[in-house]
């Protein structure tokens, strides 16, 4: 939970910063940021302390609009505040959003124990599994694995430009996992060796779901070469394609490249969209479900039209 003396603007910049961390535990920082601002709400009236709340809520989404975890968490906090408004005092409101960033932490980290027991169910003894850039869903899938005694290999991708996968390796082989370390182009060299994909998202919409970019190739890859593509995931990161956020993010060029050249435009995105075609199954969980059955699992959530026009 946060440290004393932190600001959650503070933690809020913290997230808009940090290009490594996957969905799962960023959505959690986010969690902490509002309990920081519940620690330090000095609204005196119900109104005022709700649109304090849009205020932060729409700072939080603003800083990784790709996660859709983080939309999720503020919607439903927002959406109760907005439910409870009329009877409640502002401390009260105060006190429930507490309570439901803490819980949402909480089960956040249940939903990944969860997925791990799930998934682990797809290895088997002798196996290869290709995992690309980071998702501590997918860690703890195999962590959740070599627990069970299970033998298997892994090959990983660096996933540049900021190399996550090199710690992902690193983390792996301390387990006793036997890890190949390949960069992100070699890919398709490696995927015939292999058994199966398994990724993570940063959200799942009705058609598609974004991940890192390079996602897309590679899925197109094992569709081509028969091999099943899986996605693992909380059920936090479904989100409808009518209010997500444009996943159209650019990160600094510098990572990619530090110096100048003439006429030389240097990009660097960080996620895209993937068709759910391409998923055998999506890991959640529940268990095991179709990428068909993402809609009706969508539809059940309730959304806030007054954070959608704050976050347009």
């Amino acid at each position: 939970m946060p440290r004393k003396n932190r600001g959650y603007q503070d933690l809020i910049r913290e997230i808009k910063e940090d290009n490594l961390s996957g969905a799962s535990l960023i959505s959690r920082k986010a969690a902490n940021a509002i309990t920081l601002f519940s620690q330090k709400n000095k609204a005196k009236t119900t109104s005022s302390y709700y649109l304090n709340l849009l205020k932060v809520g729409k700072a939080l989404i603003s800083a990784q609009p790709d996660m859709a975890p983080i939309f999720n968490l503020v919607n439903s906090i927002v959406v109760a505040v907005e439910e409870n408004k009329n009877g409640f005092t502002s401390d009260q409101l105060n006190n429930m959003v507490r309570e439901k960033a803490r819980e949402f932490h909480k089960n956040s980290l249940k939903s990944l124990e969860d997925v791990a027991e799930i998934g682990q169910t797809l290895i088997f003894n002798g196996c290869t599994i290709l995992i690309y850039s980071f998702s501590k869903a997918v860690f703890s899938i195999l962590k959740k694995a070599k627990e069970k005694r299970k033998r298997f290999k892994v090959v990983v991708s660096e996933s540049r430009p900021m190399f996550e996968g090199r710690k992902l390796a690193e983390s792996l082989g301390k387990m006793g996992i036997p890890i190949t370390l390949v960069i992100d182009a070699a890919l398709s060299l490696y995927i015939k060796e292999c058994d199966m994909v398994l990724v993570g998202a940063d959200s799942i919409s009705e058609k598609s779901f974004v991940n890192k970019v390079g996602t897309y190739s590679l899925s197109l890859l094992a569709e081509e070469l028969g091999i099943p593509f899986y996605v693992a995931s909380e059920k936090t990161k479904f989100i409808s394609e009518k209010w997500r956020k444009s996943h159209k993010h650019r990160a600094d060029p510098e990572e990619v490249f530090s110096g100048k050249m003439k006429n030389v435009k240097i990009e660097n995105p960080y996620f895209e969209e993937v068709p759910l075609s391409y998923c055998k199954k999506i890991i959640i969980p529940d268990g095991f479900i179709s990428p068909t059955r993402i809609s009706s699992e969508i539809k059940k959530t309730k959304v806030s039209k007054n954070l959608i026009e704050a976050i347009k």
